[in-house]
């Protein structure tokens, strides 16, 4: 049972995700993405709460109703009124708790970032500044007012550093 919860316990640590725009998911990769390119006008560092999903909810509710089972002593099995009720509010209270759990871990802090995005027409020679967009992503350190930035399109959005 103890590896049973070891697994469970591993499989909801990974479920929450890391927002660093360096870390990139399987989905974005071998396909073509767009691009803009801008500066940054703005940076305010901001909290991003987490957010629970299934698999907390089932890690814990699994976690929970195994432990529910070992509330009535050994000698009884499944089936009995004890042991049956201990599983369902085991079950039911631990996809509670797991769900809280998941959405508290995902808890981190980030940015948002206004960054003023460049129109460019054939050549990066006529490039002007043409609107102000908004985004938030994770991070321990801003990106500079001033900054020239590539904000990459795909499953999620990066922001990134940009040299020429």
């Amino acid at each position: 049972m103890i590896k049973i919860l070891s697994i469970l316990s591993i499989l909801f640590i990974y479920a929450c995700a890391n927002t660093s725009p360096s870390n990139v998911k399987t989905s974005d990769t071998q396909k073509v993405t767009s691009i803009e390119y801008g500066i940054i006008k703005s940076s305010t560092p901001v909290k991003i709460k987490g957010e629970a999903n299934w698999i907390g909810a089932t890690a814990g509710g699994m976690i929970g109703g195994l432990l529910g089972t070992a509330v009535c002593g050994e000698e009884e099995i499944i089936g009995t009124k004890c042991q049956d009720i201990a599983v369902v509010f085991g079950t039911i209270g631990g996809a509670a708790a797991g769900t809280v759990i998941q959405a508290t871990l995902g808890n981190h802090d980030g940015f948002q970032y206004i960054i003023t995005i460049d129109e460019c027409g054939e050549s990066i020679a006529t490039c002007k500044n043409n609107e102000d967009k908004v985004f938030v992503q994770g991070g321990k350190e801003a990106i500079t007012k001033g900054q020239r930035v590539v904000i990459i399109y795909g499953d999620d959005i990066r922001v990134m550093p940009y040299e020429e």
